[in-house]
């Protein structure tokens, strides 16, 4: 964790009785000792503030309120504190100046913020001990909406690509309305089957190989939820096994029946028609298929997305 510590240079050494007790995994950025020879004073610490700290701890008496630097270093952490829609601003209050804080753009009734206006050696203990607890709800609020927005990530990726999936099989599956005689000798036809095929078996390529992934990561996300880890199992086994490689794959059959019509320059009327039943029981059985799927894969999603609220 890096912190950024805007203060008035007389409170400087104040500041370190009450930041020196953070424990040593907290990174410090304290204006001039951050910086190297050489570099420029305001680009430096506008970048940190942007770009390099987790939190500001704005230390607030009067020299702080007199501070110009100390009003645009806090200006800048509360225009990133709203781009980031979480806290990044801590006030620390060393004198009791709290009705003034408005000077700073920080509103007390809006925002929580430490005192530390004892600084009796008790006191200022009292206040370390206190800041570093607050740091430490801090980080692991920011942990758990990191965790959050990474499982909803994944909830989008699976919805994303299945949804894809989902799209290429219904326009295979469609693209088999006409009747065998018309697909097998109608060029457009037969091109429209072929071509729908082809972006089928793209999708399948990338999709249904990341299933397994997909699996891993949420049950692993999700793994305190027992039941909601076997439903994960369940639907996304049934888009490889009863889908792809289940009612999807039986539609090939219409294809080799295009093909067998195509090579004999056709077929009797009576076996034209048997044809034509067996091709729109498989086209039924794949759509229905389909539509189950989109209905689990929604439930499912459903159900994890409610667990993130």
């Amino acid at each position: 964790m890096k912190i950024f510590l805007s203060h008035a240079s007389e409170s400087k050494a104040l500041v370190r009785r009450l930041t020196e007790p953070l424990p040593a995994h907290v990174s410090i950025w304290l204006d001039r000792d951050a910086m190297a020879p050489g570099q420029r004073f305001a680009p430096r610490i506008e970048s940190a503030i942007r770009n390099d700290c987790d939190f500001v701890l704005v230390f607030i008496d009067e020299h702080a309120l007199a501070s110009d630097w100390v009003k645009r270093e806090t200006a800048l952490a509360l225009q990133r504190q709203q781009a980031l829609q979480r806290a990044y601003v801590l006030p620390v209050l060393l004198q009791d100046v709290g009705a003034q804080m408005k000077a700073l753009g920080i509103d007390p009734e809006e925002m929580l913020y430490l005192e530390a206006t004892d600084h009796s050696d008790e006191g200022i203990a009292a206040a370390a001990r206190t800041l570093a607890d607050e740091l430490f709800k801090h980080c692991s609020m920011m942990i758990e909406t990191l965790r959050s927005a990474d499982r909803r990530r994944m909830l989008d990726e699976l919805a994303e690509e299945s949804t894809e999936f989902k799209q290429v099989a219904f326009r295979w599956q469609a693209s088999m309305g006409n009747s065998l005689a018309v697909l097998s000798v109608n060029q457009a036809a037969f091109d429209h089957v072929r071509d729908s095929v082809a972006a089928y078996n793209a999708v399948c390529e990338r999709f249904i190989p990341r299933l397994a992934l997909h699996r891993d990561r949420i049950t692993s996300a999700w793994r305190e939820r027992r039941s909601l880890c076997e439903d994960v199992r369940e639907v996304l086994a049934s888009i490889e096994n009863d889908v792809y490689r289940g009612a999807m794959f039986r539609l090939n059959e219409v294809i080799e029946s295009i093909h067998h019509l195509d090579a004999c320059g056709g077929a009797p009327p009576q076996e034209i028609v048997q044809l034509d039943a067996r091709k729109e029981a498989l086209n039924a059985a794949a759509r229905a298929a389909l539509e189950r799927m989109s209905a689990q894969v929604a439930e499912l999603i459903g159900d994890l997305d409610s667990e993130l609220e």
